[in-house]
Parts: C-alpha cells; sequence; structure tokens
C-alpha cells in the first residue's frame, strides 16, 4: 500500500476559469496532526491557504502559475529549553508548472527560456492534475523557525554560555596553547 501524503488536495488543472480560480484549503484537525508528527514539532494549530490558479498563455513560461497566501499557527520547541514556544508563519509563494507532454514519437523541441522569476518555483508535472496540498506542506516546513529559542534564554538553563557578537574579540585574543610548542625544537 503507497504511502498517502499527510495534506492532500488534489486539483484538476482542466477545470481551471479564463480569469483564474481562487481555492481556499484549510488543513483538519487530523492532516494538522500528522504534519506536526512529519515535521517532529509538538502541534499544528491551523492552516489556511489560499490558492489562486491560472492558466499562462503561450507567449509566458510555463503553462500554469500558481499563487498561494499561507498562514499557520504552529508550536515548536525551544532549542536551549525545549519549552513550546508558538510561532505565526504568513509566507507567501509563487509555482509555475510545465506539463511534460513528451511521448515516444513525439518530443519537444528544446527552448532556451530566459527566467525573470526570482520569486518563483518551476515544477514540471506529469499530467492535468497538482496536488496542492504536498505544496503547502512543503513551504510550511521551509518556512518553520529551524532554530526556534525563546527570548529570555540565557544559555544558564542548560549549563552552557550564549556567545554574542561582542564575544567574538575576546576569542581571537585568546592565546592558543599550543603556541608554545612552536618554540621547543626537538634536538637530535
Amino acid at each position: 500500500m503507497l504511502e498517502q501524503d499527510e495534506l492532500n488536495r488534489l486539483f484538476n488543472l482542466d477545470i481551471i476559469k479564463k480569469p483564474g480560480t481562487e481555492i481556499i484549503i484549510e488543513a483538519t484537525l487530523d492532516e494538522c496532526e500528522r504534519l506536526a508528527k512529519r515535521f517532529s514539532i509538538p502541534k499544528i494549530n491551523h492552516i489556511k491557504a489560499t490558492c489562486f490558479l491560472k492558466k499562462l498563455t503561450q507567449k509566458d513560461v510555463g503553462d500554469y502559475h500558481l499563487k498561494v497566501k499561507m498562514q499557520a499557527d504552529i508550536i515548536q520547541q525551544c532549542v536551549m529549553t525545549l519549552n513550546d514556544l508558538s510561532e505565526l508563519i504568513v509566507e507567501n509563494f509563487s509555482i509555475i508548472f510545465l506539463i511534460n507532454e513528451e511521448t515516444e514519437g513525439q518530443k519537444e523541441k528544446d527552448k532556451i527560456i530566459d527566467f525573470e522569476y526570482e520569486d518563483m518555483d518551476i515544477e514540471i508535472i506529469g499530467g492535468s492534475e497538482v496536488d496542492l496540498g504536498k505544496y503547502i506542506a512543503e513551504y510550511l516546513s521551509l518556512s518553520m523557525n529551524s532554530y526556534p529559542r525563546q527570548n529570555d534564554v540565557t544559555g544558564q538553563e542548560l549549563g552552557i554560555r550564549i556567545l554574542n557578537e561582542s564575544d567574538e574579540k575576546e576569542i581571537k585574543d585568546k592565546k592558543n596553547p599550543f603556541d608554545i610548542l612552536k618554540s621547543l625544537k626537538h634536538k637530535t
């Protein structure tokens, strides 16, 4: 049995309206629990994404354009104290979909494409369906704070010292204990 993604929202690209189609995706409690388990975080309270899909014209690069405004309320653990921290994620992203229409007898001619899209990913898809939930989950994982830390953490909680930028000079000025070995010469 194939393992199913935690957040599945298949959308048929053939039903996109001419001006574009808006799709609102909200994760269920079960989907939030499965995503939290996947990301190894204590909890995901809520995920909502407003997606806008538009078919592109022949002069545009790609076949479809997806714009997403995502909001998520998650709970992570502080890397120093392991206390729960609430994090509100607001992320906007865009993806250009290219449909791979190559068949055995017909190959698309190579094109030189000049990309001017700085904030967009290019995805090659194999058919007329796209899983929007998969992309929302991916961007959520990329948007989460990699090293969440409470503001009031001093480092004493775990018996370590947190270095600041001002400590860099102190480290550079510290003598290397092996410098004395350079002055000793081995006599034979």
